[in-house]
């Protein structure tokens, strides 16, 4: 989850093409004087998820101005769920053998204060026409009301702008605190992620509807390489999901 210079060069694609949905995560440091320690447990932990098989990346981002509270979470992770039903992967994680249990022994276990765990299913996607450069950031709406078509409709005038080149929507499954009832990622390849939603928007219709629990950018942190999997763009995801 760190920024600058990491020993990993992160793979900027993301969604393997059997995706079913995301387990989402945003947290904060609870003591942000200790940040390469936050990163070194948090990073290791994140990975240790997938081996299972029923995650299959971990893709880091983070916003440096948030506040850490509630509204306004330093870091989000996304975790592609690779299993036939996204509602199975999460508990089948936790229980597999190679749960990293023994993790949480480690004192720096403790340095990181989730804000929301939830995992969402895949209800559809859409895709700017034209080829796009590397993923820099994502722009994450959590949201209740308003209906599927009417989120659709707000994204294809996003991706209309030009500074986004897909958006993506689930629908939950479970997840705490209070997790909204949908998620929407926006992803951009934009040298300035963490504006490029407001600038979007700012070329677009209200969407009054449409009520934000969230609305945030981030910046790309890290994307591990998937685990045992390919990552193709998400036309993959796009076409599996029949949009």
């Amino acid at each position: 989850m760190r920024t600058g210079i990491t020993a990993r060069k992160p793979n900027t694609t993301m969604h393997p093409s059997r995706r079913t949905g995301v387990r989402f995560v945003l947290a904060n440091p609870s003591d942000p004087s200790r940040l390469d320690e936050f990163n070194d447990w948090y990073d290791t932990y994140s990975a240790a998820i997938t081996v299972p098989g029923y995650l299959a990346t971990d893709v880091h981002f983070e916003n440096p101005g948030a506040s850490g509270e509630g509204n306004s979470p330093r870091y989000a992770t996304i975790y592609d769920i690779v299993s036939p039903d996204p509602a199975t992967a999460w508990p089948d994680t936790e229980h597999s053998p190679a749960y990293p249990t023994h993790l949480f022994s480690d004192p720096r276990a403790s340095l990181v204060s989730p804000a929301l765990r939830a995992s969402y299913a895949l209800a559809g996607s859409q895709l700017q026409p034209g080829q796009h450069g590397p993923l820099t950031g994502i722009h994450v709406i959590l949201s209740n009301d308003a209906s599927d078509a009417e989120r659709q409709h707000r994204g294809a005038q996003i991706l209309q702008t030009g500074l986004f080149y897909s958006a993506v929507r689930f629908r939950l499954i479970e997840g705490s605190p209070d997790p909204a009832e949908w998620l929407e990622v926006f992803e951009t390849d934009d040298p300035d992620p963490l504006h490029a939603y407001p600038r979007a928007a700012s070329h677009t219709l209200p969407a009054p509807q449409i009520h934000p629990q969230l609305s945030q950018s981030f910046r790309l942190a890290a994307a591990p390489r998937a685990v045992g999997l390919s990552s193709p763009s998400i036309t993959a995801s796009r076409a599996a999901a029949g949009q």
